[in-house]
């Protein structure tokens, strides 16, 4: 069966899907397996509804969901990601074509930069531990935000700030310039990094890293830019 209406259909129960995720994640920190079982159970559907053949494309797109587990399981050993998040990025490898993985992974590291800052803020804004300065430390920590923000917006092709004229054209006369042009971004992301993490840690013991809401942001992301719908120009022949 090659049916585009229903490929629109099992991707909107997707989309719906992951902003229950969302919810939940941000929530209870946890993830139903309910709800990454009914996930996982829909992608044999998706397949079916784009034809897409047992030869690659239904093989490739198991033995990617098969990779992702592995590496997830190693990550779940040191604590790195939580089994919820192992669970989910599975189940949507088993959705996103393996040539596209890689700007989930992308888009799923930016994400979950810029929620870790956005959290940290929320939470370091009703913190209650002494000797801390919960106001400054809230501001710093929204400047932080706003700056990762428009780092993630530039990386995943959004709206970007433009380059002043005058620094642009010094850039291009000066190759020393031009080096540093290109460095300050990266000092400017690990200065911002560090000194979240730092303002963070001193109010609160741990620091979240929200994977399954950066996990389903980043598919969200993939499925408004049609990447899945794609998927549709698959020819079904072996």
């Amino acid at each position: 069966m090659h049916s585009q209406t229903f490929t629109y259909v099992l991707l909107c129960g997707l989309a719906i899907a992951l902003l229950w995720v969302i919810v939940t994640d941000l929530r209870s920190r946890t993830i139903s397996n309910r709800l990454t079982l009914t996930i996982a159970a829909g992608a044999p559907l998706y397949w079916l509804s784009l034809g897409l053949p047992l030869w690659p494309g239904i093989a490739l797109q198991l033995g990617l969901a098969l990779a992702v587990f592995a590496v997830c399981c190693v990550l779940f050993a040191v604590r790195q990601m939580g089994g919820g998040d192992v669970k989910l990025l599975t189940a949507l490898a088993l959705w996103i074509p393996p040539s596209q993985f890689t700007l989930l992974l992308v888009a799923m590291a930016m994400l979950g930069w810029v929620l870790t800052m956005a959290v940290g803020a929320w939470r370091v804004a009703r913190s209650k531990a002494a000797e801390t300065r919960p106001v400054l430390d809230t501001a710093l920590l929204a400047i932080g935000t706003a700056i990762a923000v428009v780092f993630a917006s530039a990386v995943l092709g959004g709206p970007t700030l433009p380059v002043p004229e005058a620094i642009a054209s010094l850039g291009a006369t000066s190759s020393a310039a031009m080096l540093a042009l290109v460095l300050a971004p990266f000092v400017v992301l690990l200065a911002v990094t560090l000194g979240s993490i730092r303002i963070i840690r001193r109010h609160e013991a741990d620091l979240w890293v929200p994977y399954g809401p950066a996990i389903s942001l980043a598919a969200i992301w993939i499925l408004a830019s049609g990447q899945l719908l794609a998927g549709t120009a698959i020819p079904a022949g072996g």
